[in-house]
């Protein structure tokens, strides 16, 4: 068995506990987690069209009937032969999921997302899953659906996986605040009220060690990486989106959210990942058996004149790094091992998920984590990019594509800067106004962000127009650069959209045919120092198509041209400390 096959089978090895903790309730819960049942279907050739199938067909007048072989044809995503390569670049190298198009549905507001969270833990039967940076502090509702799901069905486990600082970072009024001082703390309860069926995993980026860890001020410790997939599941329904569990993100902070109503398999796959990273993250313990050992035990932060710190079961409680044959600062390289094979595993069974005649939509999963090595995403937006390339090496109808592109925060990763001046594509990028920018008006450095975003943004357009990508209204050809910002809100959206660039098109072909949707910012950030999760989507469905256009011209709805103009304004000069930072480098770490 060689050394990768090996590591994977300890990766999803739920059969026993993990070396270095002795507690029954994680090993239990492990085995329902990581069952592969019922999978859906994907194959590696030719995902977009229907072969032969067998077609009963009977006759009112007569009692005989015939099964014949026939073709159906079904539509392609996109007409050109480069988007039927793409599919199968993507299959050969990722785990590949079908569904219908109207078994997903794409979300289109905070206030939708929180609702159909909610609705889905109050049916949960057999599993919940939740990966997220941080929950909030004062999302009581959010905790209370999970803990009356629980109380009601005795079969019911829980998982949560969440940022390690994030969640263990002590609120500022954590000492007079009603509220609990960091999410650890408000999911404590749930953790002791149902050990053998709750677990919360906090992952540690192993970025920060050594002097750097000792020095780095704890409100900056995410500044080297973070645990940064959103993936929310429950029996066989998964919401894949960028957003957090927090008030903002339900009330006016714009994202992405796309359900998939029914989907065992790829929430098998979500739920045996979750559980493959559980091996490099810390357990929240409310009360630690006395024979765990100190080398591998952190007490939960307290603030030392917090009501809650009093109680003798959040004095006890500590975060337990499972295995004592993983170093908790220096796993990269066998994260990079089990992932690599883990990905294998399930990427040598796509066949296997390809017998459903009725599928028009595949996606891929793609992981991120320059931490560790990792880098599907940015090699397969490569693949991506490459397909419209060759899209426009014909001068057939309605062979070329054009691209929307949006992020919150306008620190494109470079290889990405790259891929869109060199492209000939039609291309719209649209990103947060400073007032958007959800450190808009904050304290200490971190106001001087969306100056950083400014800088960023006009130097991409000082380019384009060198270039000579600048945008031309006339034409309608370049880059267009836009600003989203409406009253009162934040952006946080994500993604990339790829349309027929046709005005020829009919409406119904027209709107978005492949989509990436997930949670990275496409920022140098993301793809060097966070573990990201996201998806790439074909498909051929009017319904979801429709849907995907949809958002793009929402979107626009809030969005303005930007330019030299705006550069120039007044109220968008960059201070000199601004500046600085960027030539420090910051802009990895925004």
């Amino acid at each position: 068995m060689s050394r990768p096959q090996i590591l994977l089978r300890e990766a999803l090895n739920v059969t026993s506990t993990p070396r270095g903790v002795n507690i029954a309730g994680p090993s239990r819960l492990a085995i329902a987690l990581t069952s592969r049942s019922n999978p859906s279907i994907c194959p590696i050739h030719h995902p977009h069209r229907y072969y032969a199938t067998s077609v009963s067909s009977s006759s009112s007048s007569s009692s005989t009937s015939s099964s014949t072989s026939t073709i159906i044809q079904k539509p392609q995503p996109h007409q050109h032969p480069a988007f039927e390569s793409l599919s199968q670049e993507l299959s050969s190298t990722q785990p590949c999921f079908g569904a219908r198009g109207d078994e997903i549905e794409l979300l289109t507001s905070p206030q939708m997302f929180y609702g159909r969270l909610i609705e889905m833990i109050k049916r949960a039967k057999r599993r919940v899953l939740i990966s997220s940076l941080y929950i909030g502090t004062e999302e009581a509702e959010l905790v209370e659906s999970i803990r009356q799901a629980l109380t009601n069905n005795p079969q019911l486990r829980t998982v949560f996986i969440l940022d390690y600082h994030r969640s263990t970072r002590l609120s500022r009024n954590s000492s007079s605040s009603s509220l609990p001082p960091s999410t650890a703390h408000l999911l404590l309860p749930l953790v002791e009220t149902f050990p053998d069926r709750c677990e919360v995993w906090l992952y540690r980026s192993p970025k920060l060690r050594g002097l750097l860890e000792k020095i780095v001020p704890e409100r900056y410790d995410e500044g080297w990486g973070t645990w940064h997939g959103k993936w929310y599941g429950v029996d066989d329904e998964v919401l894949i989106s960028g957003a957090n569990l927090a008030s903002s993100y339900f009330t006016n902070r714009q994202d992405r959210y796309i359900h998939f109503k029914s989907n065992p398999s790829l929430l098998s796959y979500l739920s045996s990942l979750t559980r493959l990273f559980t091996q490099y993250s810390y357990l929240l313990h409310h009360s630690p058996p006395a024979h765990i050992s100190p080398t591998y035990t952190v007490l939960l932060p307290n603030p030392s004149s917090s009501p809650s710190s009093s109680s003798s079961i959040t004095s006890r409680a500590s975060l337990i790094w499972p295995s004592a044959s993983i170093h908790p600062r220096r796993f990269s390289t066998h994260a990079l091992a089990t992932l690599t094979a883990f990905q294998n595993s399930w990427r040598s069974s796509n066949a296997n998920r390809s017998r459903r005649v009725d599928i028009d939509t595949w996606f891929w999963p793609v992981i991120q984590s320059g931490v560790l090595g990792l880098k599907e995403e940015e090699k397969n937006l490569v693949k991506v990019w490459n397909a419209i390339k060759k899209s426009y090496e014909s001068d057939e109808e309605g062979s070329k594509v054009r691209v929307d592109l949006t992020s919150g925060y306008f620190g494109l990763y470079k290889e990405y800067k790259k891929l869109v001046l060199d492209s000939p594509a039609s291309t719209q990028i649209i990103a947060a106004s400073p007032k958007a920018n959800g450190f808009y008006g904050s304290k200490g450095f971190s106001r001087l962000i969306p100056e950083g975003y400014t800088l960023l943004e006009s130097r991409f357009h000082r380019e384009a127009v060198r270039r000579g990508r600048a945008w031309d209204e006339e034409k309608g050809v370049g880059v267009r650069l836009r600003e989203w910002e409406k009253e009162g809100w934040t952006y946080h959206s994500k993604g990339i959209w790829l349309s027929p660039s046709s005005s020829s098109s009919s409406s119904s072909t027209s709107n978005s045919f492949l989509t990436f949707i997930g949670s990275s910012n496409l920022s140098t950030r993301s793809l060097t120092l966070d573990t990201e999760l996201s998806l790439i989507m074909m498909t051929s469905s009017p319904s979801l198509r429709k849907s995907l256009g949809q958002e793009v011209k929402t979107i626009n709805k809030d969005s303005k041209d930007v330019g030299d103009v705006t550069w120039n304004s007044e109220d968008r000069k960059v201070s000199w400390l601004a500046w600085v930072l960027v030539a420090l480098g910051v802009e990895g770490m925004l």
